[in-house]
């Protein structure tokens, strides 16, 4: 497993290209900041307004001639798909509406007669997508590791063996992995246990696929690219809305034995928008140099977070194996205070700062201003 060593992130720390399109004005701001200068504290992504949205949608349409796609077949879509399969080391990308579509056109297709589906407890395949996999897929989900973001190899024996010699056998046709996981605040799934599971399943002949919404994320924190995560899994969800932008939509990656005509399922579940040249323009528009951005702001976080970890008024407290988000507590200070101060020098502060205790998210604005000065604005704020 490659290390996250968080001091290798302290560097050089450079600033991002965003939108430059529209003025950000802060409530409590006396001059307006523009756009691409304001630092989220909180979020995976720009949280572009719908304005801003607009307005690059606009600016992109002008620079190229965009061919335009037929139910999501062809055109900008067909060449976003492309771009994906090559960058994830797969045959063949499918776009997808959503995430929960994109996880569940692919246990679908790779337990085939074998109904039985490995999901850890956590997942959102298990508990955010209303049985979808049960009712619509007539799959089984067997839940493992309950509370913990990962199940060993020792686990999925342990299943195999159980439900080989039930007195119905019934055999596990796919095993989901999801990594970072949300609902463990983007705890990541231990990678030397993840190779294992997939050497097993691949000697199982059992498929392999990976709830990936944020493994650019991973890859940030780990080093691994996400070719190689991909790499052990048979299947690969990526999400587009998350930190590229898109607003909408989700791709699923994979070989060409289970996704070539998956089109007609995604049709079949309504998945078919009319287009979805809009969505792949843009994504495509931030995929471009986002791994540097966003490890630019690891190493601005990195370094932030060490400074202030030494602060009076301010709490650290670090995701264990996690990646972007850190819970921050203030201390003798009010965080409504706070947040107020930090708008004025261009930094939003997460929606709820009335609770002593905040998640920060670090997303790619975070680069826009140097560690250094970064921890002067707080020490201002909480002055």
């Amino acid at each position: 497993m490659h290390a996250i060593t968080r001091r290798h992130f302290v560097g050089t720390l450079g600033a991002t290209a965003g939108l430059g399109c529209l003025p950000y004005t802060p409530v409590f701001a006396n001059t307006p900041i523009q756009a691409d200068r304001v630092v989220h504290l909180a979020g995976d992504g720009l949280g572009l307004s719908p304005r801003e949205y607009a307005a690059l949608l606009n600016r992109l349409c002008q620079g190229k001639d965009v061919a335009e796609d037929n139910y999501l077949l062809g055109g900008e879509v067909e060449q976003f798909e492309r771009h994906w399969a090559q960058l994830l080391g797969k045959e063949t990308a499918v776009f997808v509406p959503s995430g929960t579509l994109a996880n569940q056109l692919a246990l679908r297709a790779l337990a085939g007669q074998k109904k039985r589906v490995i999901v850890p407890e956590m997942s959102h395949i298990y508990n955010d997508t209303g049985d979808a996999c049960q009712t619509l897929s007539a799959l089984t989900l067997m839940p493992l590791a309950p509370g913990r973001a990962t199940f060993t190899k020792a686990d999925v024996e342990a299943v195999l063996t159980r439900t080989a010699s039930g007195r119905v056998a019934t055999e596990v046709g796919a095993i989901a992995i999801e990594s970072p996981i949300r609902r463990l605040s983007g705890q990541m799934f231990d990678w030397n246990e993840a190779m294992a599971i997939s050497a097993l399943a691949r000697d199982r002949g059992i498929g392999m696929h990976l709830d990936g919404a944020r493994l650019f994320m991973a890859s940030a924190y780990t080093g691994i690219s996400p070719a190689e995560y991909s790499a052990h899994f048979d299947t690969v969800y990526v999400s587009l809305w998350k930190y590229f932008n898109s607003g909408i939509g989700a791709i699923l990656a994979g070989p060409k034995r289970v996704l070539d005509g998956m089109f007609h399922v995604r049709r079949m579940f309504g998945g078919n928008l009319a287009v979805g040249w809009n969505a792949a323009l843009v994504a495509r528009h931030y995929m471009d140099g986002f791994e540097g951005r966003l490890k630019t702001a690891v190493q601005t976080s990195e370094a932030f977070y060490s400074a202030m970890a030494k602060h009076p008024r301010m709490g650290i407290e670090r995701i264990p194996n996690g990646t972007n988000l850190t819970r921050v507590t203030f201390k003798g200070v009010a965080p409504a205070d706070v947040a107020r101060r930090l708008a004025d020098r261009g930094v939003v502060m997460p929606a709820t700062p009335s609770a002593s205790t905040l998640t920060f998210g670090v997303n790619e604005t975070w680069g826009r201003m140097a560690a250094p000065e970064l921890v002067r604005v707080f020490e201002i704020a909480l002055s």
